[in-house]
């Protein structure tokens, strides 16, 4: 059970309505999913870090199948259900391979190779070892360019946020689904 009750649109004024609509809309769904109805308890903070995600999710320069990889790494790092479940499904959609999302899965990106090789050891080191060696950024920019190297470290930002805030509350995988990870 969630730490923090859900909140619905109608629980919401004016201005909570309207991110309400618009964490739905931009992401092209019926209903707001429960991680981000758990967000809604703080709304103009949920709605500014959902904003980030829009951008970062469906405006990036970054290749969709290195954005994914990044994303599922994450969630993968946090052992985030949520993420891992729908991550892994848009990776596939964006063309990483079974091999791949499994390498991830098992804690074995390590062996991966070439642009995706480059991407794990990003996101590895700034999250375990705390620390972006030039080696690392200077490969991930000779792919992705400024701007996508930009957008992969704000990526690895975004999502530990949203990873960290499911720990902290709980939030409940929609109903029907069932972990992947």
């Amino acid at each position: 059970m969630a730490r923090v009750p859900y909140v619905s649109r109608d629980q919401m004024d004016a201005e909570g309505q309207q991110i309400y609509d618009t964490i739905r809309e931009d992401r092209n769904a019926a209903e707001v999913g429960r991680q981000f109805r758990a967000l809604l308890n703080s709304p103009k903070a949920a709605g500014f870090l959902t904003s980030l995600g829009t951008q970062l999710r469906f405006n990036s320069t970054m290749p969709d199948n290195l954005k994914e990889l990044a994303i599922i790494m994450l969630a993968r790092h946090w052992n985030s259900d949520l993420e891992w479940t729908g991550h892994s499904v848009m990776a596939k959609n964006a063309g990483l391979s079974d091999e791949t999302i499994e390498k991830v899965r098992t804690h074995k990106a390590g062996e991966l190779t070439g642009e995706e090789a480059v991407i794990v050891k990003f996101v590895f080191e700034m999250l375990h070892d705390k620390i972006l060696t030039d080696g690392s950024f200077d490969a991930a920019q000779k792919i992705l360019g400024d701007q996508g190297v930009v957008e992969l470290a704000l990526t690895v930002g975004y999502y530990c946020a949203i990873n960290l805030a499911q720990i902290a509350l709980k939030p409940e995988m929609e109903e029907g689904r069932v972990s992947t990870l």
